[in-house]
């Protein structure tokens, strides 16, 4: 893809968040590789003047390979906010496991391992991840345009952090969604990735390939534990993992 082109993508979605519309990309020319989706994003939060207060990575099982995308600190709401649901396009709330870095991790030489991210986190946290996208149709979009989108990021709402997350099975969790009092979701569930330090540290390594760190403070959310459960305005929304916390937002019309 001409470098011009990819200008042209990351030209169109600053416009899209800073007029708050949507882009119709539907006759647009995806990116070619994923590189340059990355190089998308890094054009778009650059432009924008976007500040990182997190990263959102995932990946649909343990062998394929992981994404990445910047959560801007205008994005992350602590637990209870309430939040216009006139900011976004479209609403999915995902039950996530989060993390919060305590130590930065500098690039360097050496590549980080799952070890590396287990000493520099420190605190375990319950969220919602809001799935949104500046795209019309943009769910249904080539991953690639999809993944130079921060991955269909629309924010993250977090809860309060605990301590003692090490002695926790990661892969098999209990989880509720309620929506305005309704559950939609309750159950065991575990997370696709599988480890979720080795998917850290690969998200960290990835970041510092592009000259990116992970930073104290910096919340790294990892992947849905509840699926993708779309809600409309004037929702209440509820996710607890419990033993662990609970995270809520509203999003009033």
């Amino acid at each position: 893809m001409l470098k011009s082109h990819i200008a042209d993508i990351a030209n169109e979605l600053i416009k899209a968040r800073r007029d708050n519309r949507q882009w119709d990309a539907r006759n647009t020319a995806s990116p070619d590789t994923v590189d340059e989706a990355y190089a998308i994003q890094d054009i778009v939060t650059k432009q924008s003047g976007k500040d990182i207060g997190g990263w959102k990575t995932s990946a649909p099982d343990p062998v394929s390979i992981p994404i990445a995308a910047p959560i801007y600190s205008n994005l992350i709401f602590m637990s209870g906010a309430i939040v216009p649901a006139s900011k976004f396009f479209i609403i999915g709330i995902e039950g996530e496991i989060a993390f919060r870095i305590a130590r930065d991790l500098p690039l360097g030489p050496k590549p980080y391992v799952p070890e590396d991210l287990m000493e520099a986190v420190g605190e375990l946290i319950p969220a919602i991840e809001i799935v949104d996208t500046r795209m019309q149709d943009g769910l249904s979009e080539n991953k690639k345009l999809i993944l130079a989108d921060n991955q269909s990021n629309g924010g993250l709402v977090f809860g309060e952090g605990v301590s003692n997350w090490r002695s926790l099975d990661f892969t098999n969790l209990e989880a509720s969604v309620t929506v305005n009092g309704v559950t939609k979701y309750s159950g065991v569930a575990g997370n696709r990735a599988g480890d979720l330090f080795e998917l850290m540290a690969w998200a960290a390594n990835h970041c510092a390939n592009r000259g990116l760190e992970f930073r104290v403070g910096d919340i790294i959310t990892t992947g849905t534990y509840t699926g993708m459960i779309f809600v409309e305005p004037d929702s209440e929304v509820v996710i607890e993992f419990p033993g662990i916390g609970r995270v809520e937002v509203s999003f009033p019309a």
